[in-house]
């Protein structure tokens, strides 16, 4: 009876770890760049229109003439509103299968958040012999997410607040040689993490008391309990233990996981210009550049704390004195505060973009990003107590692709115009898989934006985008046995802004000779 109770009790752990595994979705921030939000971030590896192009393709760095520093701030709007469509229990072969979850439907689960991007960079060489060279840094937040519920809502055993953070410092490096451009940069990356959900003490009650409760009939007949009064004090026990909430969903207690992890990454890119300004300058075409860029995984291992608050003792006011349930504090022999560390292994990014300047006033640009989430299949999760043994939880994302395309007007020297479109997969497999830590689905973007420069070295970029998203659908189970089904109201408003500074002057030009003709014609980005 003891060792099946401790099974029971340690089989309710995966409810601790399930945030971290749950976290692990598509939580992927792409608002880096402000005049690249504009645009749905279309052609980003490719056009290199300010300093923010070293976070999606370090090799543009060539193509800006001066020295700039560029701070650019995000609101992020996220609404994610569940709607109850019969969470029950999921537990065949037990009396409680199908019994509905009690609770409300949570609120609006979404936080707006302020996220910044700081970028420098810096021309060191101009030199049409040797090539020119650029370095730079940017300060970033590639991923997070944070979505918190009421306490008492139905999908509380999956989760209640989910908070993910990541800081990236990129140092960068680029070189450029007549049309080609390479860049490279050390990511450094660090990530925090803060999640909590309540734990169903009372349906983990319920097969240890069960085995308790079968096991009274002889204890009590060796007790020489009159035969006649065994059914009553059965009767009377399970009563007191009834009405001190051992039932499911009447002892709820809270877990709280937190960790953090310094690691290591790089980004690469390359960028091809097959066409330039000055060639052709009569024509139709303009500018016409390609970029390819890649940004490297970054495997995490978080350590930090579990905590856990509310949990109960295995006893009933009411109950008859003897026998007692003889492990009254078997969760407490579990659930314990502890240190805890788990391997989070975010993905590696290849991202193709195209640019090219048409009728001297307009641009184009598309791209096709690819992010590998498929090697985010499990995260083990192991905690400092040898008896609490570690959790590997199966998370089976999906790779995923984002297509975008955008336009931008060069309404005049000093105003730019731009608007973009784009589609972004989740990698969330089915609803099965969809926790409600990242209610996602396939996103569709809608943007805008403005550059105003109202000096030759001040640039200020606006930009909104609005993101439909394809109504979600959960029809997940946790390992207790919730099975939470429902669908969410979602959508995304973000508004950014940003204010660039330049500084020094123009590269070198490099000379190039109009075909029949020794005149002389210059070109720059």
């Amino acid at each position: 009876m003891r060792q099946s109770i401790v099974l029971r009790v340690v089989s309710c752990l995966v409810i601790a770890t399930l945030p971290l595994a749950a976290r692990a979705g598509s939580f992927q921030l792409s608002e880096q760049s402000v005049s690249g939000l504009g645009v749905a971030f279309a052609g980003g590896a490719a056009n290199a229109e300010d300093a923010s192009t070293l976070f999606f393709n370090p090799a543009g760095l060539t193509l800006l003439d001066k020295g700039e520093l560029q701070l650019g701030l995000h609101a992020i709007m996220p609404s994610d509103e569940f709607h109850n469509q019969g969470t029950r229990y999921n537990l065949p072969g037990t009396p409680f299968n199908g019994l509905p979850v009690l609770g409300g439907n949570g609120g609006n689960a979404g936080i707006n958040h302020i996220v910044g991007n700081l970028y420098a960079s810096q021309p060191l060489v101009r030199n049409s012999s040797y090539g020119d060279v650029t370095v730079g840094v940017g300060v970033f937040t590639p991923f997070g997410l944070e979505t918190d519920y009421q306490p008492d809502w139905v999908g509380r055993y999956a989760a209640l607040r989910t908070k993910l953070t990541t800081i990236d410092i990129q140092p960068t490096i680029a070189w450029r040689y007549d049309r080609f451009s390479l860049g490279a940069g050390l990511d450094i990356q660090y990530a925090s993490a803060r999640l909590t959900q309540a734990i169903d003490f009372g349906l983990a009650a319920q097969a240890p008391l069960g085995q308790f409760f079968a096991a009274l009939p002889a204890v009590l007949a060796a007790q020489g309990v009159p035969p006649a009064a065994i059914p009553g004090i059965i009767a009377s026990t399970r009563a007191a233990y009834t009405n001190a909430g051992f039932v499911p969903g009447g002892r709820d207690g809270v877990t709280e996981i937190t960790g953090d992890d310094w690691a290591l990454g790089f980004t690469v890119g390359g960028l091809f210009e097959y066409r330039k300004m000055g060639e052709g300058e009569d024509g139709c075409l303009q500018d016409g550049r390609i970029g390819i860029s890649y940004r490297s995984k970054i495997d995490h291992t978080l350590e930090g704390d579990a905590a856990f608050r509310r949990v109960p003792l295995i006893a009933a006011a009411g109950a008859p004195p003897l026998p007692a349930f003889p492990q009254p504090g078997a969760f407490q022999a579990v659930f314990f505060d502890q240190g805890v560390s788990a391997n989070l292994n975010l993905p590696d990014i290849l991202h193709f973009s195209i640019y090219q300047r048409f009728a001297h006033k307009f641009a184009v640009m598309g791209d096709v990003t690819w992010t590998h989430w498929s090697r985010l299949q499990q995260v083990p999760i192991v905690f400092d107590n040898p008896g609490t043994p570690p959790n590997v939880l199966n998370i089976n994302y999906d790779d995923s692709k984002r297509y975008a395309i955008g336009f931008e007007w060069y309404a005049c020297k000093k105003l730019t115009l731009r608007t973009g479109f784009a589609y972004d997969e989740t990698p969330i497999q089915s609803p099965e898989f969809r926790t409600p830590r990242i209610p996602d689905n396939n996103r569709y973007w809608l943007s805008f934006g403005a550059k105003y420069s109202p000096r030759d070295w001040l640039d200020l970029d606006v930009g909104y985008a609005h993101l439909f998203v394809d109504e979600p659908f959960s029809n997940f189970t946790d390992s207790q046995g919730h099975q939470l089904i429902g669908t969410y109201d979602a959508h995304v408003n973000i508004v950014s802004a940003s204010v660039t500074i330049k500084w020094g002057g123009p590269r070198e030009k490099t000379e190039t000779y109009a075909k029949d003709s020794k005149e002389v014609r210059t070109y720059r980005k």
